[in-house]
């Protein structure tokens, strides 16, 4: 038997219909349980399974698929392992900022998936508003600058890399790692240290899937006017809104299309008014 089937057998367990099982160990059923409670959705946290199995921040495990493949996945084995109609996923990741891609940035994705209808409804948030950092140290003063700039105690900090011996985790004490750092500098000629991102060591991050969970919420709130299915919402947007001086077409959205998740039917809501002419490539090019 494998671990992860092992896994499975710890921690199937029965719950009602219209309660969500939520594939956590990181204390994260706190951070959405409220705003789906205002649907009804009690949140029942299903916390032996280990999680890294889908990928550990620190490279121990290497994430497999994309964050969107890696969230669903959570999310259809938190139903099956609660013999549950609703499973809950949530996975993050951290890039570029998508304005000039520069800035470390916090996407928080989660999905509800419903195993009686076969479909998933996917929620994003992100935000600019994380200490998401690594890199070597060769000193003390470079080390407590790092500490300070990750807003070290209150976020947690990981030394050295997997396979190390001083390799440690989930950090919280200054003192403790102070000591450790002065032990090891004279040894080493640079030691690493990176921000520990996951959810209960960051509450910076915590805040962003706080937010993706209102996100969820507002979709899961919308019914699709054809299957009566739960998520229909804004799924892409077409461009050529009129200029209001000239009329010309710009790239700023003209209509906005809704989309179910489950039987795909759509509407094209047309935005209404007009683009400024500051938008428009021949009143302003």
């Amino acid at each position: 038997m494998t671990t992860e089937s092992a896994d499975r057998d710890v921690q199937r367990m029965p719950l009602p219909d219209g309660r969500v099982a939520f594939l956590t160990c990181h204390d994260k059923t706190r951070l959405v349980s409220e705003p789906l409670a205002a649907l009804g959705f009690v949140v029942e946290p299903l916390t032996t399974y280990n999680t890294d199995h889908f990928g550990t921040f620190s490279r121990e495990v290497g994430r497999t698929g994309s964050a969107e493949d890696t969230v669903l996945a959570k999310a259809k084995l938190a139903a099956d392992l609660a013999s549950s109609r609703y499973g809950l996923g949530s996975e993050g990741s951290f890039g570029r900022d998508p304005h000039i891609g520069w800035m470390p940035w916090d996407y928080e994705l989660l999905c509800l998936w419903d195993t009686e209808r076969q479909y998933a409804v996917f929620a994003l948030a992100s935000s600019g508003a994380t200490n998401y950092a690594q890199g070597e140290v060769d000193s003390m003063q470079a080390a407590v600058l790092f500490m300070d700039k990750a807003q070290f105690p209150e976020h947690a900090l990981i030394l050295g890399h997997p396979g190390e011996p001083w390799f440690r985790k989930g950090i919280r004490e200054r003192d403790a790692l102070i000591e450790q750092l002065q032990a090891l500098l004279p040894q080493e000629l640079r030691i690493w240290l990176e921000t520990d991102m996951r959810a209960h060591f960051n509450p910076l991050r915590q805040a962003v899937i706080r937010e993706a969970a209102v996100v969820l919420a507002q979709r899961l709130s919308s019914h699709c006017p054809q299957c009566q299915a739960l998520g229909f919402a804004f799924a892409r947007s077409e461009p050529g809104l009129l200029c209001v001086d000239c009329e010309s077409s710009t790239p700023l959205a003209a209509v906005h299309i809704w989309q179910c998740p489950a039987c795909v039917y759509s509407e094209r809501r047309p935005v209404a008014g007009n683009a400024p002419a500051a938008h428009c490539g021949y009143c302003n090019p």
